[in-house]
């Protein structure tokens, strides 16, 4: 390891250390962490691994820290400027919902979440899908004083199982081709299942049926049309493959609490 201070040859294969000196060793190190300004704490690492995002929250919910790459990507300039938001102020309704349920079963239990498959903007503003592990922030008293995790594109993960890669192609036609007409027959026919086991897999996986994962890609990408352009409600519609405005207007306000109309007077309240 770089910039060691043990002399040259001299290994800790076979030595001891007393218990005494792992606490003093270990208080030290709190001692260090302490001194540590916030601006060099170890979360910006995150801002020089590709591919992977990082952020925490405290127990109100207020973002602490963000990756350079999630601010980027929802349009904050800087650190300073996103402290205290929550979930619900950068993310639509049903997102930030999901989000906060989460944190509150890892309030309620204590557990971490592990490698649970979430839908997120890539770098092009679309609706992806995305590996969230979320952990728990313990206080020096044994308390869950927060939530923090990292986010990594499903593409090349290595650790999904075997249902995930049975509805890959399938998630990703979706993914791709949402604007348009998509058939799940169609779908279960190229993964070479029936309807209803490809139901049961999306199911299994993402909690979702193939056509509400559909649905809430076009939701999402709605809400990203609403937020950065002003294209009319029916022109929205039809671009994010809706039937029509009132097709559109009932699934947007089921998936997102409100209507879009409501939702783009939000976005702009907040902007002035």
């Amino acid at each position: 390891m770089p910039n060691a201070t043990r002399n040259p040859g001299r290994s800790l294969h076979g030595k001891t250390r007393s218990a005494a000196e792992l606490r003093r060793q270990l208080d030290g190190r709190d001692s260090w962490l302490q001194e540590i300004a916030p601006t060099s704490l170890f979360h910006t690492l995150f801002d020089s691994l590709p591919g992977l995002h990082f952020f925490a929250k405290n127990q109100r919910g207020e973002i602490m820290f963000l990756s350079r790459s999630i601010r980027e990507r929802y349009g904050l300039r800087d650190d300073a400027s996103t402290v205290g938001l929550t979930d619900f102020d950068i993310n639509p309704h049903g997102m930030a919902e999901s989000y906060v349920s989460d944190d509150a079963r890892i309030y309620s239990t204590g557990e971490p979440m592990s490698d649970r498959v979430e839908l997120w903007w890539d770098a092009q503003g679309v609706p992806n899908w995305y590996v969230v592990t979320k952990l728990p922030i313990w206080s020096r008293r044994g308390r869950i004083i927060g939530v923090m995790g990292v986010i990594q594109e499903y593409e090349g993960h290595a650790r999904f199982d075997t249902p995930w890669r049975e509805i890959a192609a399938s998630v990703k036609f979706i993914r791709q081709h949402f604007r348009k007409q998509v058939s799940i027959a169609a779908l279960a026919r190229q993964a070479g299942l029936s309807i209803r086991q490809l139901q049961r897999r999306f199911r299994a996986v993402l909690r979702l049926t193939p056509q509400e994962f559909l649905i809430k890609t076009r939701v999402l990408a709605a809400c990203r049309a609403l937020r950065e352009s002003d294209a009319s409600l029916s022109d929205i519609a039809s671009a994010c493959g809706f039937y029509d405005q009132s097709s559109f207007t009932e699934h947007f306000r089921r998936h997102a609490g409100q209507t879009p109309l409501a939702y783009r007077r939000q976005i702009l309240r907040c902007a002035t």
